[in-house]
């Protein structure tokens, strides 16, 4: 019998091949391909009219992808416009040599036995919550669980995972940040007895092989994982949840360009099950499917155990003395809490010593030599970095430019230099340093997490890995040191984004007994998101957002897809990206803008120039891109990316 197989590389199409034993659709078999063997999956393709010789299956693995996850691969691939082998190839997720190894052993099901005797105490909105969760399981729905930070949002889905444990399905909670994962998994072990599964690119691969054998298999375990995890080939997925569901890290911008938010909700309904979307500053995009009635909304409106929300001041820079990046009161406030044994988290979503470095004699500034950008100097590494494709080279003693010896400035913040300011101002306390390229592991994340809990540390600075999800009963103090950073970000989401980080780093602060305090330090104190922030008021915020989209039709009131064409020469990129524009389709209710050299307009080595399609909510984007794209005939040297509801404009 001949049978269609989809082989995970960049190919949309299924290739015939012969089965000398019978095959179903479905079936994870080994077969020829391009002169190797590969994995691929009996597909569920009509039979192509194939004219040659069909090369034959080598051998079947004896593993079934379940029918929604190739009904999911279909749909991303349509929405996405990605080839599905590319699809595929996150699924199936491990090289072919570790699919051999995962072959040779025999399976072995694990003896895994959760524990569900403990009593846990859940508030009557928590319990409330939790039952309309429990009821839903079985069925597809959609759930938006907002409640303010500290008011125990992730009790109530671990409730409902519970439940799906109990019937012996499988659950996935995926998390933005590996830093997340430590006080989660602590608190996941403590409550079932033994950890979830854990998937990130940190993982072992022989971790990987025995946690996707597991799943496909069907044993009713929870995973917890970055984004990639929501393409594990669930057997038996009974329940999906994305905590700080408005996280921006959950969109992925290379090769397959995806929104893991998004994504979840279709994984969910291809298998007919509730989907759970967690956060304290809800994405606009999730606020307007509660208001039109596709969402259910679950909303925790206290703190737990009666903690206290922070009280949020403003402080005006444009008052204080030059010289300084810490404010007086930020100052005074820091050595109140020092004298008190509480601590302080200083937070700056700026890695390194300083975003530029200039000579001061010829004003030469340094660039990356393969992107667009600035390289930040890393003082504590000798270092000038660019945070875009990784290169890095020492720190010069003389300028490249003009040759000036020890002209050399370091211009604007870096938490290094914060770190730099606060050891001199406070030479007793113990100062921890946070950021991704001190705490790159789950391991590491672990040890640092594990020092705060345990009162090693006063003073904490940090970037964004420390802004949410964390629990520090001694954390008293969070100062901003620069609350107007995100404000410029150049896209529609730098208001939302900034508000966002900022109240959950905000919210860090007075988990438990002990008040807490936010001081936001900002040149623009009378803007509508450090009023709303300082006022606790959130949907002063939102309506302020609100309005400012539908003003100008974006989304979550318009829909948009970018073109973004790269290529290793510049005029040859923007002759085809002109000659691209010549071949634009009329559309009354579409527009488009472009081309033009991208925000960052080269980029590890290639040159970039982008479009942007925007559209009503109504109109199929993919439709009008695919039309567009057929018509141009553009030179293979030129890489053409379609992002659908981009969330990066760079």
């Amino acid at each position: 019998m001949q049978v269609q197989v989809l082989v995970p590389t960049g190919v949309n199409v299924s290739f015939t091949y012969e089965a000398e034993k019978p095959a179903k659709v479905g079936d994870i078999v080994i077969v020829p391909f391009r002169n190797k063997s590969t994995l691929g999956v009996v597909w569920s393709d009509p039979l192509t009219d194939f004219k040659g010789v069909a090369k034959s299956i080598e051998s079947s693995t004896g593993l079934i992808l379940p029918e929604a996850m190739m009904r999911f691969v279909n749909w991303v691939s349509e929405y996405t416009m990605t080839q599905r082998g590319l699809i595929l190839r996150m699924i199936l997720a491990l090289p072919f040599l570790e699919f051999k190894k995962l072959l040779k052993k025999p399976y072995v099901p694990q003896a895994e036995v959760y524990e569900f005797s403990h009593n846990i105490q859940l508030s009557p909105s928590q319990e409330q919550a939790a039952h309309k969760l429990k009821e839903s399981l079985g069925t597809f729905q959609p759930f938006l669980l907002d409640g303010i930070t500290g008011s125990g949002k992730t009790e109530v889905y671990l409730s409902a995972l519970e439940d799906v444990l109990k019937r012996g399905n499988q659950a996935l909670v995926l998390l933005p940040e590996i830093s997340l994962t430590s006080q989660w998994l602590d608190r996941f072990e403590r409550r079932f007895g033994l950890k979830p599964l854990l998937w990130h690119s940190d993982i072992p691969i022989a971790q990987k092989r025995e946690a996707w054998q597991r799943l496909i298999r069907g044993e009713p375990i929870a995973v917890v994982g970055a984004r990639s995890a929501l393409f594990l080939p669930f057997a038996k997925l009974g329940l999906v949840v994305v905590d700080e569901e408005h996280d921006s890290s959950y969109k992925q911008e290379e090769q397959v360009l995806y929104n893991a938010r998004d994504m979840a909700v279709v994984r969910a309904q291809v298998s007919n099950i509730p989907i759970v979307l967690a956060s304290a500053t809800p994405s606009l995009e999730t606020l307007v499917n509660v208001q039109k009635g596709r969402y259910q909304f679950l909303h925790l409106s206290d703190r737990f155990a009666g903690a206290e929300l922070p009280d949020v001041s403003i402080v005006d820079m444009r008052s204080q003395a030059k010289g300084s990046w810490l404010s007086d009161p930020l100052l005074q406030a820091i050595e109140k809490r020092l004298s008190k044994k509480e601590q302080t988290l200083l937070f700056l979503n700026r890695r390194g010593y300083a975003p530029l470095t200039l000579c001061r004699a010829c004003g030469h500034r340094f660039m990356c030599p393969g992107c667009a950008a600035w390289l930040v100097q890393h003082k504590n590494m000798n270092k000038l970095c660019c945070h875009h494709c990784g290169f890095s080279k020492p720190i010069p003693s003389f300028c490249e430019s003009c040759e000036a010896v020890d002209s050399l400035v370091p211009c604007g913040p870096g938490v290094e230099r914060i770190h730099e300011e606060v050891l001199k101002k406070f030479k007793s306390a113990r100062v921890l340093m946070a950021t991704s390229d001190l705490v790159s592991t789950s391991k590491q994340a672990a040890e640092m997490i594990t020092k705060i809990e345990s009162g090693q540390v006063d003073i904490i600075i940090g970037t964004q890995m420390l802004a949410k999800g964390h629990h520090f009963p001694m954390l008293t103090l969070v100062g901003v040191v620069d609350a107007d950073l995100g404000l410029n970000g150049g896209d529609l989401r730098a208001g939302e984004r900034t508000y966002q980080l900022l109240h959950q780093v905000s919210g860090r602060a007075g988990r438990e007994a002990r008040a807490g305090e936010v001081m936001l330090q900002t040149y623009h104190p009378d803007h509508p998101i450090m009023q709303a922030l300082k006022s606790h008021d959130r949907e002063q915020f939102y309506h302020y957002e609100t309005e400012e989209r539908q003003l100008h039709e974006m989304p979550p009131f318009g829909r948009l897809a970018a073109l973004i064409l790269s290529g290793l020469n510049a005029d040859q990129v923007e002759a085809a990206a002109h000659k691209l524009a010549r071949f634009i389709p009329k559309h009354s209710e579409l527009t488009v803008l472009g081309p033009v050299p991208a925000p960052l307009a080269r980029l590890r080595g290639r040159y970039r120039w982008r479009f942007l399609v925007k559209g009503d909510r109504s109109i199929r984007l993919q439709t009008f891109l695919q039309d567009w794209l057929q018509r141009a005939s553009i030179p293979s040297t030129i890489r053409i990316a379609v992002d659908i509801d981009p969330q990066s404009f760079l």
